[in-house]
């Protein structure tokens, strides 16, 4: 089971001036701590696996201390940055479109009753 939306994230260009990127959130039941975010620009896509309780925190105080960050920007807006090797990309987005994502997580998956198989994993790694 799933959950999944498409909505678009402004890139914000380092002048400033913003472009709009096609993006799709995704939560999957048997990877409950996780949310993937597929980034569709320039033809290809970019695909960051992130905390669902990270993008929790973050909708309400600054949050991310590695690759992932997320932070209100005042009002209905969050920043959401991404640190890697040669770059930190920065996207706002719609705390509401967020929100909206986050709660049809909870209603497939609710906090605390996330549950990760060890054993499954193991076998996978270890094959």
């Amino acid at each position: 089971m799933r959950v999944a939306s498409r909505t678009v994230f402004d890139f914000v260009r380092p002048d400033g001036n913003t472009a709009p990127v096609e993006t799709e959130l995704i939560y999957q039941a048997d990877d409950p701590f996780a949310v993937t975010m597929n980034f569709h620009a320039g033809g290809g896509v970019a695909a960051w696996i992130m905390g669902r309780d990270l993008l929790a925190e973050g909708m309400t105080a600054p949050t991310g201390l590695g690759d992932v960050r997320l932070r209100p920007a005042g009002g209905r807006a969050l920043i959401l940055e991404l640190v890697s090797d040669r770059h930190v990309t920065v996207f706002r987005l719609p705390a509401g479109t967020l929100r909206k994502f986050l709660d049809a997580t909870y209603r497939l998956v609710p906090p605390g009753a996330e549950h990760f198989d060890a054993d499954a994993f193991l076998a996978t790694v270890l094959q």
